[in-house]
């Protein structure tokens, strides 16, 4: 069958941008010499930062033609000045339009006008993007609109094509944009965008503040108020019924009344568990975050000086913290509440006075068995971690007691930890079953004992007082058996939290005052013929341990070549922590290119590339490529992937990668094919070699390489590196 006749479409050159879009865009469109001031009053609008900063956030003119890497780099540099995070967001292009509906704050890159600006995205409403105009007005504007100016250049290039085959297949008109654009969605699919950079809290700011900005407190003062509203209906629907029940006044309408109140109770209950979770989630996500960035943050020699038991037993008691600090004290906050609101209904009825006290003395009973149910768990718990330490240890070390440890001395210790540990459970066991059994079910006993003096009095009781009397102790009843459920979850995250402190305090980071510097001028440096100068480095792990490097000078200039020699323990892989910018010294100087660690902070390590020592190197459950260019940029692109590979064929391993089925971008690692070690090493060489950095220090890099891998890979070495040290033993 023929194709009906229809009127051919022209095509023209594609413009900048469509005329109409680029107008209606055109007031939240930013120069680029704006970049610093609208990050920092992104933040402000957002609420990151309470205050702006004394000197303006300059961007280097560099970005135009920088590479992607030098962009990147000046987002973390503003990061750590405004104590916030910059997180590169990759999206593909049909993944836009739905980053547009619930991102932000973000800055987007975009060069569809002609030259580089950037539009700043505050979030959307009803939909379609909110945004900061460069008048610093805000306003909306039409989704499609701002996706089309952020994909308008990889669909500039696929757009004639397209129309080319639209018009040779003569597609109707009225069909011709429909078609084109569900062609373009296709072919586009997998193209990214790699532009966007969204701002958020750094986990290392006050926790309090990234309570607040998420929402967390409003949360809390919901549930709590809609809480006290359900105490205050049923104290109303008991007061109702009691008073008729007792006053022999019940029929149809009084119980309608208090079916009426019952009922509304219901959606409040749900509005409450609903506020109860959404709290429970966002302060989990939170506290999550801040621990991981602790233990980022920790030192490395103390994270090393820990035993694998003690660092899983820590992992352990961190989610121990999230899940009961939130359930425990939650439970245990609204049962205090209700203790209060039990004082307060006793207070109205019969016996006011011997109820009250009665109620002190049993909240102070009540803390009193809660302290020792504390104290005799936390015993508990240091012995399951002690036990975790040693189970962990015999699992790693198995193979070792089976060759050398005598069969009969095997369990000893075992044994001697099980009686230990059989001891204080029993002693934790009594404990619990004091306070389980006696606070809740003990009070009920001891409120109708308060009421003999009041009916043994002469007085006449009212049948309301009496009700109230009842539902004030049946509420506290509740109270203390809310105390009850509660307390061995917030026993057991205060027993977390002592184990995982260190690790939430060790995300606490200062804003930093570090000017910023471009690859460039790290790279050049003010002094061209030193690469490294040292004079009188001291430095030691510990205040009681003994100095590791005493006295150390060291001039490295460029393109030198070092072997560095010495027997087990003389400092070697310390002094490479220090040139690497690993570790700093405790004293002396140490220039970088003519400047110091203060001036250069993590752009240090810009410069400095290492390969650690085996043991202390990974594969990553990942690709070949992701191991290799992970120092370097990920994701990469295939130009970056293809360097990656001609460098495996120079280290050997073009046969590994061609058995491969995916070739560089195999899984590997854990979960994936497994790696010799002599493979494994060569992964490490390729990884440091593609960071292109001007010194590169190896540890012992070549000890799993047979003598013609050796050969071979140290020759691609010697060609690559700019600058190298290799530490070896003699």
């Amino acid at each position: 069958m023929n194709a009906p006749d229809f009127p051919k479409r022209e095509i023209k050159p594609i413009p900048p941008l469509d005329h109409d879009i680029a107008l209606a865009l055109q007031p939240y469109w930013w120069p680029l010499d704006r970049l610093g001031e609208a990050v920092e009053m992104l933040a402000l609008r957002s609420g990151f930062i309470n205050e702006g900063l004394t000197e303006p956030l300059t961007s280097p003119a560099s970005f135009v033609t920088g590479e992607r890497r030098e962009v990147s780099d000046w987002f973390d540099w503003v990061a750590d000045r405004l104590g916030i995070e910059t997180v590169s967001v990759n999206t593909t292009v049909s993944g836009v339009s739905k980053f547009l509906k619930s991102g932000g704050p973000a800055i987007i890159l975009n060069n569809a006008v002609g030259t580089m600006g950037f539009f700043v995205l505050l979030g959307s409403k009803r939909g379609n993007p909110y945004l900061l105009a460069a008048d610093l007005t805000t306003g909306t504007c039409a989704r499609d609109h701002l996706r089309t100016a952020i994909c308008w250049h990889p669909e500039a290039e696929l757009r004639p094509e397209i129309e080319t085959v639209l018009n040779s297949a003569g597609v109707s008109p009225k069909r011709f944009n429909a078609v084109k654009n569900a062609m373009m969605r296709e072919r586009l699919s997998g193209t990214w965008i790699d532009s966007i950079w969204i701002l958020r809290l750094s986990a290392s700011t006050g926790f309090w503040h990234q309570l607040v900005n998420a929402g967390v407190l409003r949360k809390v003062i919901m549930m709590l108020t809609i809480f006290a509203l359900m105490y205050v209906l049923e104290i109303t629907g008991w007061a109702l019924i009691g008073s008729a029940a007792l006053g022999g006044r019940l029929d149809i309408g009084w119980f309608a009344a208090w079916f009426l109140l019952i009922i509304t109770m219901v959606p409040w209950r749900v509005a409450g568990s609903w506020y109860n979770a959404a709290f429970a989630l966002d302060a989990g996500r939170l506290l999550k975050s801040r621990l991981l960035a602790g233990a980022l943050s920790m030192n490395v020699e103390t994270v090393k000086q820990q035993g694998i038991g003690h660092l899983l037993g820590r992992v352990m008691e961190s989610q121990a913290l999230e899940s009961l600090a939130l359930n425990g004290g939650v439970a245990v906050l609204i049962a205090t509440m209700e203790l209060f609101f039990a004082a307060w209904i006793l207070a109205q009825g019969a016996s006011a006075g011997p109820h009250l006290l009665l109620l002190f003395l049993w909240s102070l009973m009540a803390i009193w068995l809660s302290w020792r149910y504390y104290g005799r768990l936390y015993n508990w718990s240091m012995d399951r971690l002690d036990m975790t330490h040693d189970l962990i240890e015999a699992m790693v070390g198995h193979r070792t007691r089976l060759a050398q440890e005598r069969p009969g001395r095997r369990n000893t210790h075992d044994d001697t930890s099980l009686q230990n540990y059989l001891a204080v459970s029993k002693s934790l066991d009594a404990a619990a079953m004091l306070v389980v059994s006696v606070l809740s079910s003990g009070w009920i006993i001891v409120g109708l004992i308060g009421l003999l003096p009041t009916f043994a009095g002469d007085a006449a009781i009212s049948p309301t007082a009496i009700a109230i009397t009842l539902g004030g102790m049946l509420v506290a009843q509740r109270a203390f058996g809310g105390i009850a459920g509660g307390l061995a979850g917030l026993s057991r995250a205060m027993i977390a939290w002592r184990q995982v402190s260190e690790l939430f305090n060790a995300a606490h980071k200062r804003r930093s005052s570090q000017s910023y510097m471009t690859i460039g001028e790290v790279k050049d440096g003010t002094v061209q013929a030193r690469l490294i100068d040292a004079q009188g480095l001291n430095f030691q792990y510990s205040p009681t341990s003994e100095p590791v490097l005493t006295g150390v000078d060291l001039i490295i200039n460029r393109g030198d070549r070092i072997l560095l020699q010495g027997a087990s323990g003389g400092g070697k892989s310390t002094l490479a922590a220090l040139l690497s910018g690993l570790q700093s010294p405790d004293s002396g100087l140490l220039l970088l290119n003519g400047l110091d660690r203060h001036t250069l902070g993590d752009d240090w390590q810009r410069v400095a590339a290492t390969v650690p020592q085996f043991h202390e190197n990974y594969v990553l459950s990942g690709t070949v490529a992701f191991n290799i260019l992970m120092g370097r940029q990920w994701p990469a692109p295939d130009a970056l992937v293809e360097e990656a590979t001609v460098l495996c064929e120079e280290l050997g391993l073009g046969d590994l990668l061609r058995r491969m089925p995916a070739g560089i971008r195999q899984q590997v690692g854990e979960t994936g094919w497994q790696l010799s070690h002599g493979e494994r090493s060569r992964i490490f060489l390729a990884r440091a070699l593609m960071q292109r950095s001007q010194l590169i220090i190896m540890d012992e890099s070549f000890g799993a390489l047979d003598p013609e891998t050796l050969d071979l890979c140290l020759q691609t070495v010697l060609k690559r590196a700019q600058t190298l040290i290799v530490i070896a033993h003699p």
